[in-house]
Parts: structure tokens; sequence; C-alpha cells
């Protein structure tokens, strides 16, 4: 029997049908590297941003905040790159003083004050809008005055914040049920005065924000009465800024942004721990809390809603006195569009 003939080499090299052998398992090798490499980037995600801020942001302690508490809470403006110290006020009307000082970089607030804002001629402008609600105002009256539907507030007294989308919620409210306002004992009141005179009986009426009317509700019972105006007005929370910060701190203001986007889907997708995260800021029981969430009420958005809405406070405003007259502001002018359209281009829905 022949022996199998003995492997051939050349100077001591493999033949080249070997050398292909091993050519192809460095290849697969390597292969095998570079895919554990990806795998890994997926699990572990992209490397963390190299961190922008301090951004103080000035911010009403209320339920329609839920974006930027729940994006700080979940650490949302971290994943961001963001460093954000947040500064509590009750009402968004203290939350734009706080940023018209130069206290805080952005603030929160209500499309009211910041009209007002506009009309005395203060320098600060719409980056975008973050939440709108049409049951978080109502009027509490007190239904043992006398008060059982909207019409029978005419003659009664009301403690009334100035300054606030409060006085332009109940003239809405008062028009739409043919109230003549002039009719109305109006009282310059801050909440908390207004909200003790009304469990008191000193005053027969205020307007108010949840939690506390269902606060009011819940200790009154039957002596209180709610009127809401879901069909009259949408409450919204803007994020303002000066325009000269917006536009010297694009990284800043953009990445709030991207913070404040991520909340929001969080707010849809996982309500229930975005709710307890909004409940345990704003101190209310969960029980209360899940008949007042409604993550609908939550978005990052320029809509030209908005814009009509600003431009009926300022007429209504300049009708009651409160403001010269003129002519209408451009509110196009309030906005600084740049920093929602670099993050995303879809919420911004109002032609310019």
């Amino acid at each position: 029997m022949t022996e199998p003939p003995t492997p051939q080499t050349t100077g001591g090299n493999p033949r080249p049908g070997h050398r292909r052998v091993a050519t192809r398992l460095l290849l697969a090798v390597a292969a095998l590297a570079i895919g554990s490499a990806a795998w890994w980037a997926t699990q572990r995600g992209p490397p963390p941003l190299a961190p922008v801020g301090p951004v103080t942001i000035a911010v009403p302690t209320q339920i329609n905040s839920a974006p930027l508490v729940v994006a700080q809470a979940q650490g949302l403006l971290q994943k961001a790159g963001v460093t954000v110290v947040v500064q509590p006020f009750l009402l968004g009307k203290d939350a734009l003083a706080a940023l018209l000082a130069g206290k805080a970089d952005l603030a929160v607030v209500a499309d009211v004050p910041f009209v007002f804002a506009r009309l005395a001629g203060k320098d600060v402008a719409i980056v975008a809008g973050i939440s709108q609600a049409r049951r978080t105002l109502a009027i509490a009256a007190r239904a043992d005055h006398g008060i059982q539907r909207v019409q029978d507030l005419a003659g009664k007294s009301f403690g009334l914040t100035p300054g606030t989308n409060f006085t332009y919620f109940l003239d809405a409210m008062l028009q739409v049920h043919g109230v003549d306002g002039a009719r109305v004992n109006l009282k310059d009141m801050k909440v908390e005065a207004a909200v003790a005179a009304l469990k008191e009986g000193t005053i027969d009426a205020t307007v108010v924000f949840e939690p506390t009317l269902t606060v009011l509700k819940n200790e009154l019972g039957e002596r209180i009465k709610l009127f809401y105006g879901e069909d009259v007005y949408a409450f919204r929370y803007l994020l303002v800024g000066k325009p000269a910060y917006i536009d010297s701190h694009p990284q800043e203001v953009q990445r709030v942004l991207a913070a404040l986007i991520a909340a929001t889907r969080s707010v849809r997708d996982q309500p229930v721990p975005a709710r307890l995260a909004v409940g345990k800021v704003v101190q209310v029981d969960d029980a209360v809390m899940t008949q007042l969430f409604n993550p609908e009420d939550y978005a990052v958005s320029l809509d030209p809603a908005l814009l009509l809405a600003l431009d009926d406070e300022t007429r209504w405003a300049v009708r009651r006195g409160l403001a010269k007259a003129g002519p209408m502001p451009n509110y196009l002018d309030a906005i600084r569009f740049a920093p929602l359209e670099a993050v995303l281009p879809s919420a911004v829905k109002v032609p310019h």
C-alpha cells in the first residue's frame, strides 16, 4: 500500500490552498469581533453627550408642568446632556417675573401673562408650547350663597389674582353665559387668600386651578359648585425665554426641548409612573391624580391655535383697559422657531 503524500512546503510556508483557509479563518474572526462590538453598542446605547448648562428654569408647581417634572424625575434631562436647575413657583406669572428679573434662563408660563409681558414691552419670546388642557381651570363658587349656574354670579364677590389667565377665563365664561362683567365685584387677592376666603365664605367665588379645585370639592362637598369651560378656554403652558439667551445658547435650549419631547412620549407610553412622579411633586394623592391626569394634554409644539389665542387675549386686554390701544402685535416675531425645528421639525405647524 502506498503512503499518502506528505504536504510539500516552499521555504517553510503553507501551500496556497492552506493560505486561503487561514485567510478565511482570520476574516471570520474579524467579522465576529465587529459584530460583537456592534451588538454591545446597541445594548449600551450611544455614548453620553458632554453636558451643557446649567440652565435655570422657573417652573410653576402645577400638574400642567408635567413634561418638565417627568423629564427631571426620569433623568431625561441628563440623557439629553443638559444640566437644569429648577426654580419652583406657585404661578406661571411669578415664574415669568423671575425670568424677566434675570433670575432664570427659561420659564414656564401660561399664555395670558405672556401677552401682558409683550404688551408691556418686555423682551420675552416663546420657544414652544408644552401643554394644553381644558379642565385645568374652573370657577369655584359657593352654592350655599345662591349660586347654581354661571348666571347667578351677577352681583357676587370674586377673589382673583390680577395679571393671570384667571381674569381672562372669568371674562370669557361670563360673556358666553350672558353675564355683564361689570356686575361682578372683583377683589384683588392672591390665590391662597382667595381659596381661604372662599372656604370661610367671605367671598362668593374665585377662579382656581387643579388640584385645588378637587381639594375644594372634597372639603366643601355640596356647598361648592364648579364651572368648567372646556369649550371656552384652553389652558396653555409655554416655555419662554429672553431672545438673547435663546439665540446665544442653542445647544442648551435644544437639549431642554429634546428632554421635554422624551417626557411627553413617556407620559403617553407609560402614564402611571409619569402620573406618580407629577403627583409627588404637586403633593396630590394618586387617587386624585388618576382623575386629573390626562396624557393627551401634553405635547411640545408650535401650532396656529396658539397665535389665534394670543391675538384674542390681546384684544381682550385692550378692551378691558388692561393694555394701551394700538396696532395688533405680530406674535410671529415673539416666537423663536429654530430650536424646535432643529429637534422635531414636525412639531412646528405655524407657517413663518
